[in-house]
């Protein structure tokens, strides 16, 4: 895999979270309508590293879905659910692609988990449990997220709520620094060297996004996407680490065939 296929791919990891940018186009047509929806866009990503700059990426996005199968930004698997007199429950068995934010410590991983959804009139209300299978980290994270599209003719906007509990090893593999990593900022002169920084507890981070999209015609929509996250005490007191929270924001447009 070439540096720069990468970059795109870990850049387009971070819309993998705000899952409503899809859910919110099928707001009125049913979220079990078979599409392939492509899309680009950009994407701004602010890490909590010491003197950490914006970063901004081109990012690709792709949303498949037939019957149960789906594939979503980095995010492949099944979806069940059942439509029970306006109350869906659902359930997605899948394998998701994972890497930590910040230079020179970009690395890919993969998460296999579950979730489980329950989609009201009040909002959509889902829990989350996943696990590294590549032996990368062989660490645990379990999200609970709350979302409410509100639709106003071609505007659809989508605000949503979520924690998030990371075990150590998940912790120290999204937030920590390795020596490996710092040896890697040495040997490439980079303005800040940071310290050689483990994550050693759990952390329990809270944060919320926004996704907006206007839908331009019946099969061109634009999308934006606003997010961030306050990290635990057990991350921001890291000697790597300079702001207690992260956030990132996107700007694209999406096709559906």
């Amino acid at each position: 895999m070439t540096k720069t296929f990468r970059k795109i791919l870990i850049a387009g990891l971070a819309l993998a979270a705000p899952a409503s940018i899809t859910s919110a186009k099928e707001n009125d047509e049913g979220q079990n309508e078979n599409h392939v929806i492509v899309g680009a866009g950009v994407l701004d990503r602010h890490t909590p590293f010491n003197s950490a700059s914006t970063q901004t990426s081109p990012i690709p996005f792709v949303s498949i879905r037939q019957g149960v199968y789906y594939f979503e930004a980095a995010e492949t698997g099944l979806h069940f659910d059942k439509d029970l007199a306006g109350i869906t429950p659902s359930l997605a068995l899948f394998v998701a692609a994972r890497s930590p934010q910040g230079r020179d410590r970009e690395k890919l991983s993969v998460d296999a988990g579950a979730r489980i959804s329950l989609d009201t009139k009040w909002g959509k209300l889902s829990g989350e449990f996943r696990h590294d299978v590549t032996d990368k980290f062989n660490g645990t994270e379990i999200i609970a997220r709350y979302s409410y599209p509100v639709s106003v003719g071609r505007f659809s906007v989508t605000p949503s709520v979520q924690a998030s509990w990371l075990d150590r090893k998940a912790a120290n593999y999204m937030y920590g620094v390795t020596a490996a990593q710092r040896a890697r900022m040495v040997r490439k002169d980079r303005r800040v060297i940071l310290p050689v920084a483990p994550i050693t507890d759990e952390a329990l981070n809270l944060g919320g996004d926004l996704s907006m999209t206007f839908q331009l015609t019946e099969r061109l929509m634009l999308f934006a996407v606003v997010g961030g996250t306050y990290l635990d005490k057990s991350i921001h007191r890291s000697a790597a680490i300079e702001q207690k929270w992260e956030a990132q924001s996107g700007l694209g447009v999406t096709y559906k065939f």
